[in-house]
């Protein structure tokens, strides 16, 4: 008899943990915003090439694989499909030689709200230096 308790709780402790690891997967996936580490954190286009600057025709840099990533910093760039100018510094999963792997992406491949994202900060030149 306690045999079969126990496995009922066991059934039932797994079936309430699988419910709530997807949700908790899907908090995480809809999360847009900038963390204590200053990045903004979010949802993004993956196997996307990433440009050596905020220009269409740029270089390619790097491929952002995933489908949610983070972001260094911002830059005014060409105006792209989204409707503004905004573009977004990250590093890429995978790099194109020469280049170590960073690079820009326009803002309208990230789930962004609000371009630029509130809370992160505009790129420096030493941001530049990364690519």
């Amino acid at each position: 008899m306690k045999i079969r308790t126990y496995a009922a709780v066991a059934l039932l402790l797994t079936a309430a943990l699988s419910a709530a690891l997807p949700a908790a997967t899907r908090a995480i996936a809809e999360e847009c915003g900038v963390r204590d580490d200053g990045r903004l954190y979010c949802r993004n286009t993956p196997d996307i090439v990433l440009s050596a600057d905020a220009v269409p025709n740029a270089d390619d840099t790097g491929v952002l694989k995933s489908d949610f990533s983070w972001f260094q910093c911002w830059v005014d760039g060409y105006p792209h499909a989204g409707g503004n100018n905004i573009w977004y510094l990250t590093k890429g999963d995978e790099a194109v030689a020469p280049y170590r792997g960073w690079g820009f992406l326009a803002a309208n491949h990230l789930a962004t709200a609000q371009d630029p994202a509130p809370g992160l900060r505009e790129c420096a030149k030493a941001d530049y230096d990364l690519i």
